[in-house]
């Protein structure tokens, strides 16, 4: 009998830690707000003044943390239009440093400007504060 209390305890919690897994993971897909039209971001790119690519095979990104597709800077916006994996907490930063790792970013956070926060997967669009001047910085983190 006491096997048996063990094997059924042991299916229980591991069937509780993949659900909260799976909740964890879905979540922010069930909870992001509709991106920018894709025209919108479209216009937005088309008046930028720097643009670069986030690829899915650099040396930081793993199977739930990536990005793939074009972004673009202009004084007024930073635009995306890609796919991110789904996730919380996104944050974009300028810096002027490439940084590809978690590491990396930690290293260099304190000199790096927070433009916003990116709740949606797919594209955004984020507002340049006016007191940031976007030729000061190199490089797009999110």
């Amino acid at each position: 009998m006491n096997r048996r209390l063990t094997l059924l305890l042991a299916t229980h919690v591991l069937t509780l830690a993949v659900g909260f897994g799976t909740g964890v993971y879905l979540l922010p897909i069930l909870t992001a707000p509709d991106g920018p039209s894709a025209a919108l971001v479209a216009e937005a790119m088309g008046n930028s003044d720097y643009s670069a690519r986030f690829e899915r095979t650099l040396r930081g990104s793993d199977p739930v943390h990536w990005a793939d597709g074009a972004v673009s800077v202009s004084a007024a916006q930073i635009a995306f239009d890609g796919r991110m994996a789904p996730g919380p907490d996104y944050k974009v930063y300028l810096t002027n440093e490439f940084v590809d790792t978690r590491g990396d970013f930690l290293r260099i956070k304190q000199d790096a400007q927070l433009i916003g926060d990116v709740k949606t997967f797919e594209r955004f669009l984020l507002d340049v504060p006016d007191s940031v001047d976007v030729n000061a910085y190199t490089t797009v983190v999110v």
